[in-house]
């Protein structure tokens, strides 16, 4: 995910990044920036499609038996840290990608 830094009350802060797993294996990872959803359940978009984009999260999928779940949890919630709290308590473990 090509993340950048983002200007916080004008100055640079880096952008979160996270992974998130369930039973020993990576589901997902995402970072607070808007950007593009990467699916593992449906192919890529054919070229000049238009592909899925998030306002405050860039994220690829890795698991399309949690993807779905994953995907309700990250429209549901009002930014990163709602997301990422509900996941927890949806049974995933969120790990700070330093």
């Amino acid at each position: 995910m090509g993340a950048g830094p983002r200007i916080v009350n004008d100055e640079i802060a880096p952008v979160r990044r996270y992974r998130l797993r369930r039973d020993d294996r990576i589901v997902m990872e995402i970072a607070g920036e808007p950007g593009v959803l990467v699916s593992t359940s449906t192919p890529p978009p054919l070229p000049g499609a238009a592909v899925v984009t998030h306002p405050f999260a860039t994220a690829s999928f890795h698991s399309p038996s949690f993807e779905g779940r994953l995907a309700v949890l990250l429209r549901e919630a009002a930014d990163l840290d709602a997301f990422l709290d509900a996941a927890e308590r949806n049974g995933f473990v969120v790990e700070e990608d330093e």
